[in-house]
């Protein structure tokens, strides 16, 4: 860094790129090294040290996968199989990149533009910090294990296997990288942001029926369904010529062309991965050069013009503060019309902002609409049990599966409010009715999921016993109460900002996902364990009044803890600032 410092007086080319390119690798590294040292580092290493296993799981199953599948097509010489292992890997991951954020960034890259930093060696940083993402990682390592394969299978194609698979392994992370670049560019307005995440609901919902339909779950082989198989076979014979003029089918032509020993085709197929990859990393290049140029993608600019609708909403708001300014001191101001059921201004507001927020906010809309998604389409597949005994396992599966949805979205209760924070220490509203606000907006959405799935359940597979819906209700609140009140704290301690508008970079803390599933196993357990001491003292309705007493022991930990929120958020106010109020990453 000191080097970089003695040459920021010369032009930027005179500074060399290998010592621009090691002080942007040692600042990463430090950061990631300096981030266990702050409080509760030690944490978010344990955290990181149990799921790695998960996490190479996840990179060895597929590739295990892929290395039988590639091996099976080419030991019998079927090398046409090859174009459908190769679309399923691309498949794989865009799935992953959707569903997994990259390993993240305690700086802004796009705040590089203000050092001496030439475009071509701000596209290459750019480039490079994508190289460890969980997408990139997860295919290409599929992507080596099919080439190796298909090398075991027959060594003679070894080396135009590998150069095949290494051509679509760049080509996928550029394309990757291009169109991410390009959804964060239209995630920038709210709209776009709400119509992605319909489409991704779509998408998600879409492949869960095909899945369910095509593999029969819950139902014997029928002949409907061999003939809904036969289709998607003949619909993918059509689509076929398609999928093999792009890389994926390039990659699988270029293994079966030498194969053949047209050494001169396959190469062919090669350089048409490589021009395709040159075309996503140009495109790539275009959305960089516009950041580079210093594009805002902010909302606020997007409505500048529009001045005389924020004077008026200015002044709207000014007149509303009028009557708390000609309040004495030291007085608190009554509002004319006093709400119902005791509720507060500053609760209600607070309550109103959340509801704004799961509006504008793709990941809480996708939480609330996919539980209620999946019980329609299991519970209208589950055929061979009989309706009363699959409606009565369904619905406390159900209601745990959309708490467990719920849960990684209240361990960050703070991300969405990001800079915000600052005006919750200068409004005279305290912390203790903010946060719940939180949570009664978040037990809302709890209610509304269970009256949904209920409503699903009589419609397809039959309700529930009565016996079942009132145990699995009392299990909720249980489970709401003792979730949230770890969920509050580990949203003081441990914050992450959060921005809609950036897909690709969301991070929570991995210690906070960690705890909620964990917690909510646990929960489930503790549930499961009441159901069978139920059965084994033949008594099913036990669980009910134990289940009362731990909601009444939930509920005073919950308000004891929620009395204690001003005091802990006031020892953590330089923490939550510093992490809630930083640019983006």
């Amino acid at each position: 860094m000191a080097g970089l410092t003695e040459l920021s007086g010369k032009p930027t080319n005179a500074i060399p790129a290998a010592q621009q390119f090691r002080a942007v690798a040692y600042l990463r590294w430090c950061l990631f090294r300096n981030g266990f040292r702050r409080k509760g580092g030690a944490g978010e290493l344990a955290a990181r040290i149990i799921v790695f296993p998960i996490a190479l799981a996840f990179v060895v199953g597929p590739a295990i996968g892929a290395f039988a599948l590639s091996f099976a097509a080419a030991h019998a010489q079927h090398f046409n199989y090859l174009l459908p292992i190769f679309w399923g890997i691309f498949a794989l991951q865009i799935l992953v990149s959707i569903n997994v954020s990259p390993p993240g960034l305690s700086f802004d890259p796009e705040s590089l533009i203000r050092f001496p930093v030439t475009f071509t060696r701000y596209l290459v940083i750019r480039l490079f910090l994508g190289l460890l993402s969980a997408s990139t990682i997860v295919g290409s390592a599929a992507l080596l294990a099919s080439a190796a394969g298909v090398a075991v299978a027959m060594p003679a194609l070894a080396l135009p296997a590998f150069i095949a698979a290494l051509a679509l392994a760049l080509c996928n992370m550029l394309f990757i990288r291009m169109i991410f670049a390009w959804i964060d560019r239209w995630l920038s307005t709210r709209r776009a942001r709400e119509l992605f995440t319909f489409f991704i609901v779509a998408i998600s919902i879409g492949f869960q029926y095909i899945n369910i339909t095509l593999n029969g779950f819950g139902r014997h082989h029928r002949p409907e369904q061999a003939a809904k198989i036969a289709a998607a076979i003949r619909f993918y014979h059509h689509i076929q010529p398609i999928l093999a003029a792009l890389p994926p089918g390039q990659a699988a032509a270029a293994i079966l062309n030498a194969g053949a020993h047209a050494t001169g085709i396959a190469a062919l197929n090669i350089l048409a991965i490589l021009v395709c990859a040159a075309i996503f990393k140009s495109v790539f290049a275009w959305r960089m050069m516009r950041e580079y140029r210093g594009e805002n993608l902010s909302e606020v600019n997007r409505s500048q013009p529009a001045l005389a609708p924020q004077k008026s909403a200015q002044s709207a708001h000014a007149a509303s503060l009028a009557p708390l300014a000609a309040t004495p001191s030291g007085m608190s101001a009554q509002p004319a019309n006093a709400l119902p059921f005791g509720l507060s201004t500053e609760l209600v507001g607070a309550f109103q902002k959340e509801w704004i927020y799961v509006r504008r906010n793709p990941a809480q809309m996708y939480g609330l609409l996919i539980p209620f998604a999946m019980v329609f389409i299991f519970a209208a597949r589950t055929n061979t049990f009989s309706s009363a005994s699959r409606a009565d396992w369904i619905f406390p599966a159900a209601i745990a599966y959309s708490l467990l949805g719920m849960s990684a979205l209240a361990y960050n209760a703070l991300g969405l409010d990001a800079a915000g924070i600052q005006f919750y220490f200068m409004a005279p509203v305290r912390m203790r009715t903010i946060f719940l606000a939180k949570n009664l907006f978040g037990f809302l959405i709890n209610a509304v999921q269970i009256a949904l799935v209920y409503l699903v359940l009589c419609f397809t597979s039959g309700a529930p016993s009565p016996l079942v819906t009132l145990m699995t209700i009392c299990w909720v609140v249980f489970a709401a109460l003792a979730n949230i009140t770890v969920a509050n704290m580990r949203s003081i301690t441990s914050p992450k900002k959060l921005d809609p508008s950036k897909l690709s970079r969301k991070q929570g803390s991995q210690l906070s996902a960690l705890i909620s599933v964990g917690l909510i196993f646990v929960l489930g357990g503790i549930g499961a364990g009441l159901v069978a001491l139920g059965h084994l003292t033949g008594m099913p309705w036990l669980p009910i009044p134990i289940l009362l007493l731990f909601d009444l022991a939930a509920f005073a930990l919950y308000r004891a803890s929620l009395d204690r929120i001003d005091a802990l958020v006031l020892n953590h106010r330089d923490a939550l600032l510093e992490e809630l109020t930083k640019a983006s990453a």
